[in-house]
């Protein structure tokens, strides 16, 4: 008797196992990509990195009007967050390699990093560190602006939180994409909000099956790793790719030849209207 229940139980337990994971098959494999068309209306998409980063210090309000004012259409911008949750505008958690302060961001208050300058290697200026939505505020938003989410963790959706409710509350969502290394925050922001249109960096094709995971609209692979077989791949399951970072113009030639959707530099110079 005991023996027959224990082989009903086991056999219903296989089953619900396999249901189960038929459900997760069919939730990670039926995922699609949305094109965005609105975004790509103008191709190829240009984006300057960290906004004039050799013209003025990158991520700052400085950086991204000189990008605007030389005709870029798309700005990507660095943030992550202080110890209190301002997302703020920085490539760098430590202070010493871009400001004149010392210690790391996610430790410090947003009122103690307001004594913080940024430094510029090349020229005499300093500038304040900005906030995503001081930035958001200042720049016209029919610009279309790539938040690249730093994260110091797997499981640090932090700043993608607090970034997702600042574009809610000041900007339009199909003018914003926001993009990060770690697939796990790219889901997060599709429950925080399925419109905000996403895009995956990643520098290793060994990688690539954590795509499904991080399901993004986008995917934004290091230029250098780019083969025809990956453009082929992202055709195949209607990705757009935009290249990162890509400053010689050999290396933009073959890949706006080959089908590349946007291209991330520091060469302005290159561009052309």
């Amino acid at each position: 008797m005991f023996k027959f229940i224990f082989l009903i139980n086991t056999g219903m337990l296989y089953y619900i196992v396999i249901a189960l994971l038929a459900v997760v098959m069919i939730y990670f494999l039926s995922w699609r990509p949305n094109w965005a068309d609105s975004i790509y209306k103008q191709k190829p998409l240009w984006f300057a990195h960290r906004g004039a980063l050799l013209q003025q210090p990158e991520n700052t309000l400085s950086s991204y009007k000189y990008a605007i004012a030389a005709g870029i259409p798309a700005i990507e911008m660095d943030v992550l967050s202080t110890k209190d949750g301002v997302v703020v505008c920085s490539h760098n958690f430590d202070l010493e390699r871009k400001t004149d302060g010392f210690g790391y961001i996610h430790h410090m208050d947003f009122k103690n990093l307001q004594l913080q300058k940024t430094e510029s290697n090349r020229k005499n200026k300093h500038e304040l560190i900005y906030t995503l939505e001081e930035v958001f505020n200042a720049l016209d938003d029919k610009i279309l602006i790539n938040v690249e989410i730093k994260t110091h963790g797997w499981l640090d959706i932090k700043t993608a939180y607090n970034a997702v409710r600042i574009i809610n509350k000041t900007r339009k969502t199909n003018r914003t994409i926001i993009s990060c290394f770690n697939p796990l925050t790219l889901w997060a922001v599709k429950r925080f909000n399925k419109k905000i249109p996403t895009g995956w960096i990643f520098q290793n094709r060994e990688l690539l099956p954590l795509i499904f995971i991080a399901r993004p609209d986008f995917i934004h692979p290091r230029g250098d790793i780019i083969t025809k077989d990956l453009l082929v791949y992202a055709k195949k399951k209607g990705l757009r790719i935009n290249a990162w970072t890509i400053n010689t113009k050999p290396a933009i030639d073959w890949l706006l030849d080959n089908g590349v959707d946007g291209i991330i530099t520091d060469r302005l110079e290159f561009y052309q209207s």
